[in-house]
């Protein structure tokens, strides 16, 4: 019986990462041109993240393409018991930082505040989130090794 090849490996699934590539090269080109045209802080501010992120999402869709075109990745338990130690004691400051922002943003009244508070707690969500999976494929390594 022929076995069947992941989903991630058919042109269509590689076709549609590329043309997210794209999407991403657009918006930080918008960011740019943005930044360009404006001196007001707060605008700025949210187009540096927006572009930061949009490159952040190009390389690591890049790094997916990668992996499944050249070379697969792989981690070893070694590797991720290394971050152990590290891993719960940045998740304890996540979780503090997190404590911290919500209690600045239920303090605060003005909109430029609230705002950019809101943009903070949600980085440092996405923050303890990808601590969290890094810690469940942690877990999900030792447990299938």
């Amino acid at each position: 019986m022929k076995k069947k090849k992941p989903v991630e490996l058919s042109n269509k699934f590689l076709k549609n990462m590329k043309a997210w590539q794209k999407l991403e090269d657009e918006t930080i080109r918008f960011s740019e041109a943005t930044l360009k045209k404006s001196k007001n802080p707060l605008i700025r501010m949210t187009m540096e993240m927006i572009k930061s992120d949009s490159q952040k999402h190009k390389a690591m869709q890049q790094m997916l393409i990668d992996s499944l075109t050249k070379e697969a990745l792989c981690l070893s338990v070694e590797e991720l018991s290394m971050l152990s130690e590290g891993l719960d004691k940045h998740m304890a400051a996540e979780e503090k930082s997190l404590e911290l922002a919500y209690e600045a943003l239920l303090n605060s009244e003005l909109f430029v505040t609230r705002y950019v508070l809101s943009l903070l707690i949600a980085d440092e969500e996405k923050h303890h989130n990808l601590l969290g999976r890094l810690d469940e494929l942690k877990q999900a390594v030792v447990f299938v090794t």
